[in-house]
């Protein structure tokens, strides 16, 4: 037998004698976050741990945050809120009382941009052990609380390496042991956007993060915590192809030189994006607003203080003036210097990308969840991602923060009680 086949049946064993009655002092919960995996991504490419999990478990498309951006959605997944509430509105927000914008580097752990009640400090706050392996937001102390375990985030980190320390972290004596363990894989993501959707490379990727959630199945089952484990499987957006034929090149009608543009990188000289967050002062808002709002077809123009409602993403200090949104596959072009026709080159250009509006399929993220605290054998209704933060406290037994969510909403998929 092949070592995927052999890895398929063990999980099978693992999880088919679950006892649902453990009660919630013993239960752990592992929450992976797959960056970029979209919500078909099993309908498309083989993966046959995440596909027992799947058809035992709970499984659903899960409609991300918007914009459908990394920050912004694991973020959402890990608070519970909208990114008006938990302040990360974008992957790079602009502050205006900060005067600037997000830092990748020295703001990650800057507690004036991070919002909002991480399950882990919830966890904490609850005498509950908590573990972070790069889980957006995690590397901030909050109320003074940090995770029991974290680690600043190494992209280069080796996959192994990372299951290997959790199951370390998971050996310790229970008391000692975290029941709460989030971890992050950026593989599918990475893939998709250098070489695209239903590429050799997002397949292979697939299967790397496939097999070392099977390795980490094997680990729990030598630790004998096969019968309380929960898994739950998330992504905070799906992912899109591009085209050199649906290109907007704003360019030709008008110059951001005026405008703070907060996701545009300080080093490129040209940007293609789904979107433009846009800052400019407000006696020049309606003058570009007009020129702006029926430039392209497929290109929405949105204005601060009338966004959609679903959107949830009008932060009182960081919700742009302007909001360039392109139709899904669509690109904004925009280069700093227009005396240099170094515009559309493809250098550094990705081949799929995400960031459109939430509500569209192809936006979605994949939702799994298996284990003593979830129904089996439920294809769930889509449903917004703020909700994982409620299903998560209700698996672990501990009382939620306040957040957007309605546990309610989702009380058909757990085995046991958690609405208020």
């Amino acid at each position: 037998m092949s070592n995927v086949y052999c890895r398929y049946l063990l999980a099978l064993f693992l999880f088919v004698s679950v006892d649902s009655a453990l009660s919630s002092e013993d239960s752990t919960v592992i929450m992976i976050g797959v960056d970029g995996m979209r919500a078909d991504t099993l309908q498309r490419l083989p993966a046959s741990n995440l596909q027992f999990l799947a058809d035992s478990g709970v499984v659903a498309n899960m409609i991300p945050a918007m914009p459908t951006k990394t920050f912004v959605n694991f973020y959402s997944l890990a608070t519970g809120l909208h990114p008006k509430n938990h302040g990360m509105i974008s992957n790079y927000p602009y502050d205006r009382k900060l005067g600037r914008k997000f830092n990748r580097g020295s703001d990650v752990a800057d507690p004036q941009w991070w919002s909002g009640e991480p399950i882990w400090i919830t966890a904490e706050k609850q005498g509950v052990k908590s573990a972070t392996y790069f889980w957006v937001g995690s590397e901030v102390e909050i109320d003074h609380i940090r995770p029991s375990f974290w680690k600043p985030y190494n992209k280069h980190k080796d996959y192994s390496e990372r299951i290997d320390e959790i199951l370390q972290w998971l050996a310790l004596p229970k008391g000692q042991r975290p029941r709460l363990v989030l971890l992050y894989f950026s593989a599918v993501d990475t893939a998709a956007h250098d070489f695209g959707v239903g590429s050799k490379e997002e397949q292979k990727a697939v299967a790397r993060v496939d097999k070392h959630i099977g390795d980490l199945l094997l680990g729990l089952n030598k630790l004998g915590l096969r019968s309380q484990s929960n898994i739950v499987v998330v992504a905070d957006h799906g992912m899109v192809n591009l085209s050199d034929e649906r290109v907007i090149n704003l360019d030709s009608h008008i110059s951001l030189s005026e405008f703070i543009v907060a996701d545009w990188a300080d080093n490129s000289h040209s940007v293609f994006a789904p979107f433009l967050n846009l800052y400019i002062e407000p006696h020049l808002l309606d003058a570009a607003y007009d020129k702006l709002h029926k430039l392209h077809p497929n290109m929405r123009v949105l204005k601060r203080g009338a966004f959609p409602v679903n959107y949830h993403f009008d932060h009182p200090q960081r919700e742009p003036d302007l909001m360039l949104l392109a139709d899904t596959g669509w690109s904004l072009y925009a280069s700093r210097d227009k005396s240099h026709p170094q515009s559309m080159q493809k250098s550094g250009r990705s081949i799929a990308t995400h960031g459109y509006d939430n509500q569209d399929p192809l936006m979605h993220a994949i939702f799994i969840a298996n284990g003593p605290a979830f129904k089996k054998n439920l294809q769930a209704e889509p449903f917004d991602n703020i909700e994982i933060y409620g299903l998560l406290a209700c698996a672990l037994g501990i009382h939620p923060a306040i957040t957007d969510g309605n546990i309610s909403t989702l009380q058909y998929l757990m085995t046991k009680d958690c609405t208020p």
